[in-house]
């Protein structure tokens, strides 16, 4: 059996886009799925600490496949190390069928993928299926249940994105905060990566949160969310984010109960798509 590395990096948005459709190329295909997973600023947390699933997981980064670049198909969205090699954009494809056509021609069998974003043609039945088949660990699905057990009624789930979040993506925070102080019908469960900013909203009568231990900080103390870091393989990256293992699996019950909300649009975080999609994965 061929296999499919399917490397996960980045926030766990990002994470989880390739982790899904990685899982979906692999099932098509009949390849063997490996999770390459690091432990990162962007993600301290281990796979196997945020889900439950046994598959085969490496904590390897990019660089591991140095030596043996010349042993594999890619399809990825960058070419952060520069690997002199054919490597295809899973955009530039119309179907996983595709990708797995691509990768069989290759004469080669090891496969990696890697793609911060889920492309349009991996939707439909079949990612559902893979997500709903997705367990998390038991820490963050009892908390999450009993969160959402103690509120015991109805909410609208608001997810603000602030921290490093690109400002012009940014959602429009005091509109939104009069929305809510205005609307005495509904009550609102609040998630942010920003503690100030969820502080300010569940102040309100009908707003509410669960209480994290930890949220985002910065890596480097006396910078900017948005200053340029470079990490350990030398790449740069526009984010100063240090999320530790307890702070992404606060995030992790803040996700599942978002997902059990009737969710407003915010933005086009990656966070809030991930919880759409669990949402309609086990509707």
């Amino acid at each position: 059996m061929k296999t499919l590395k399917i490397y996960c990096d980045g926030g766990f948005g990002n994470r989880f886009n390739a982790l899904t459709v990685g899982l979906l190329i692999a099932k098509v295909g009949n390849f063997k799925p490996v999770i390459l997973w690091p432990s990162t600023n962007w993600c301290r947390s281990s796979f196997q600490s945020i889900f439950k699933n046994e598959y085969e997981v490496l904590s390897d980064k990019m660089s591991s496949l140095r030596d043996s670049y010349d042993d594999h198909a890619f399809a990825m969205h960058n070419n952060c190390l520069n690997f002199p090699c054919s490597i295809a954009h899973p955009n530039s494809f119309n179907s996983i069928q595709n990708i797995v056509n691509y990768y069989n021609e290759s004469n080669k069998n090891y496969f990696v993928y890697n793609n911060d974003a889920i492309p349009g043609y991996a939707y439909g039945d079949g990612l559902q299926s893979i997500v709903k088949n997705l367990i998390f660990s038991d820490t963050i699905t009892s908390s999450t249940n009993e969160f959402v057990k103690s509120i015991d009624t109805n909410f609208i789930g608001v997810h603000l994105r602030n921290t490093d979040f690109y400002d012009p993506h940014k959602p429009n925070f005091d509109s939104i905060y009069k929305l809510i102080t205005d609307d005495v019908e509904n009550n609102y469960f609040i998630c942010s990566d920003d503690e100030e900013l969820e502080t300010k909203f569940t102040l309100l009568n009908n707003a509410f949160s669960y209480k994290k231990k930890k949220y985002v900080e910065k890596l480097t103390k006396d910078g900017e969310w948005r200053d340029v870091i470079v990490d350990e393989e030398g790449v740069e990256y526009p984010f100063n984010v240090e999320r530790s293992d307890e702070s992404v699996i606060d995030a992790m019950i803040d996700l599942l109960i978002l997902s059990k909300s009737t969710i407003m649009h915010t933005s086009d975080s990656t966070f809030l798509k991930t919880a759409l999609l669990i949402q309609q994965s086990n509707a």
